[in-house]
């Protein structure tokens, strides 16, 4: 009887978290900490109808090389899985001391040349918790609002 009321617990628990995800679009632009926009994003994520996702590291770190990672997605009950297809990174260029660069101690990268790499193929998952009124979600449990 334990064991039969314990797997119905799971049962009713994946079948709500999966609920509260089928209910609210994924589909959007989300952003990492906090759903105010300034003049530069943290870092986001936007996910497409088409099942294409990409994330864009926190701008305001201008040491950043990684500019966006794209690929396809999917979800499988809580689990998000992403399925990196490209980058877009800088390569060269060098560094100076900036004034609107908020992280890495005001160094940035400029004179840098965009390039398009194809990733290896491969899954990574994480886990997709509830959301709140469909304004936020928790991606391994950090939470990203919908700004988009």
């Amino acid at each position: 009887m334990k064991n039969v009321t314990i797997l119905f617990c799971w049962i009713f628990s994946s079948c709500f978290s999966y609920c509260q995800i089928r209910n609210c679009s994924l589909i959007g632009v989300w952003q990492a900490d906090q759903s105010e926009v300034t003049s530069m994003y943290l870092d986001t994520y936007k996910f497409t109808q088409s099942g294409a996702f990409s994330f864009k590291p926190n701008e305001y770190n201008g040491l950043n090389r990684i500019i966006e990672i794209k690929g396809k997605f999917f979800i499988k009950v809580d689990t998000l899985v992403f399925e990196p297809q490209f980058t877009k990174e800088m390569t060269g260029g060098y560094f100076i001391r900036s004034e609107t660069t908020t992280l890495s101690d005001t160094w940035e990268i400029i004179g840098a040349k965009v390039k398009i790499f194809k990733c290896k193929k491969t899954k990574q998952v994480a886990i997709l918790k509830k959301f709140q009124d469909c304004d936020s979600i928790f991606i391994d449990g950090r939470v990203f609002y919908k700004i988009k």
